[in-house]
């Protein structure tokens, strides 16, 4: 297997990385671009790769100014051959904080070798609707993608929860998830705290390490879960500029349903940890509709091949479907949300029904494995919080051979040390 990596070195002068493609404008130049679009900052975050799919998937970038972008992408790294640009009606997109290209190619991915591709972000600026100025275009490193092959033998999937914008662990987070080198990256909730005015929401979910050489999903793409924390403040509307939802449905834009080797993944947005009218809400949430309607996606979803095929069903949301005795179910105004009553009673019929094995959520900012009972037959993986010492990953390992069918899941500390495990094969 090609390591995941970021080529720099080997691709030709029109490509090389980010640091030489910024060349300092004449006097003339500089005046004339919008001072937004400042030729040094122009590019600011990694890529976050989103939204695999056979023929296509996406990437977010953070910009420091009004500016268009597109992708160059091939199959060697040295041929970066397609372009791919991103426009709505014929109007190409500009933005001034953050953009997002889907590539969609002609043909079927390969997922079986990587896919090199670098995002090109041009400065521009309007004096008026036709005088026009673009400046000199910047690019990023070129990297090697590897998309989800749904036929691979094995798999593997890692997935993080309630990082809350705490560098410490975000940066030790890099550093495991590197080691481990997953094919996917499951983000399942809480990246902030919240998003106020004072807030950059491209920044928190787009460049979280505060670090343009750290991209942990510049080379692997990222499912986005998301938590309770991620839709407060004035500006949480602004997340899904950054992470843009599945491409089929504009409405559930955070439930995906991905076959990856043995494994399918189904994702759910368990909303807030309150009811709808609670009154810190002052008439501003409607999840519970929300809800409903993922329930009629997930009925449907259960009954498409690819997930009725699988050796393994999982599905990942960010506030647990399961509590322990004692625990509120945010179904009243007495508290909080410490497991998800609406979605309980809504999604875990179906996903009994799809025999699902597992349950991936956080929120609750302790680890915890739930096992298996009678009553509920599908165990619950619980990730930990944001601080280090109880920070966590949850690892998915499974196998599909003609001799073998298994998955590991297990939850590990920033050490590596295995707090809780189950393994098993198909009944």
């Amino acid at each position: 297997m090609i390591n995941r990596r970021r080529f720099i070195g080997s691709i030709p002068v029109a490509a090389v990385a980010l640091s030489t493609l910024r060349p300092q404008a004449d006097a003339q130049a500089a005046e004339a671009e919008s001072q937004d679009a400042s030729p040094d900052d122009l590019i600011r975050s990694p890529p976050v790769v989103q939204n695999p799919r056979a023929d296509s998937f996406g990437v977010s970038i953070a910009v420091g100014g009004l500016s268009t972008a597109w992708i160059e992408y091939g199959f060697t790294v040295d041929q970066l051959t397609h372009t791919a640009v991103a426009s709505h009606h014929g109007l190409i997109s500009a933005d001034d904080r953050v953009l997002h290209v889907r590539v969609q190619h002609p043909d079927p991915l390969p997922s079986d070798r990587p896919i090199f591709y670098r995002v090109v972000v041009q400065p521009l600026s309007y004096k008026n609707a036709y005088s026009l100025t673009r400046g000199e275009p910047q690019a990023t490193d070129t990297y090697a993608l590897r998309l989800p092959n749904p036929t691979t033998d094995r798999v593997r999937i890692v997935s993080i929860n309630d990082t809350h914008e705490n560098l410490e662990t975000i940066l030790a987070l890099h550093t495991e998830i590197e080691k481990l080198d997953p094919d996917l990256l499951i983000w399942n909730g809480d990246s902030c705290n919240d998003f106020d005015d004072s807030d950059s929401p491209e920044q928190i979910l787009l460049n979280p390490a505060k670090d343009l050489t750290k991209s942990w999903a510049g080379t692997r793409p990222l499912v986005f879960s998301n938590g309770n924390h991620d839709v407060r403040g004035s500006r949480a509307r602004e997340v899904i500029k950054s992470f843009v939802g599945c491409p089929e449905s504009t409405e559930l834009p955070y439930n995906q349903a991905l076959r990856c080797g043995p494994v399918a993944l189904l994702t759910l947005d368990t909303g807030e940890d309150k009811p709808d009218h609670h009154p810190v809400f002052a008439g501003t949430a409607s999840y519970q509709p929300y809800r409903q309607r993922q329930a009629r996606w997930l009925q449907e979803t259960i009954q498409r091949p690819e997930v009725q095929d699988a050796p393994f069903n999982i599905a990942a949301c960010h506030i647990p479907l399961r509590g322990l005795p004692g625990h509120n179910d945010g179904t009243t105004l007495d508290g909080y949300a410490y497991y998800s009553g609406f979605g309980a009673k809504l999604w875990l019929p179906l996903l009994q029904q799809a025999n699902c094995r597992a349950i991936l959520s956080g929120h609750m900012h302790r680890d915890r494995l739930d096992p298996a009972t009678p009553e509920m037959p599908i165990p619950q993986f619980v990730g930990g919080g944001p601080a280090p010492a109880s920070a966590t990953l949850t690892i998915i390992d499974a196998e599909q051979t003609a001799a073998k069918q298994s998955m590991d899941i297990r939850i590990v500390d920033l050490k590596g040390n295995v707090l809780h495990q189950q393994q098993w094969s198909p009944a």
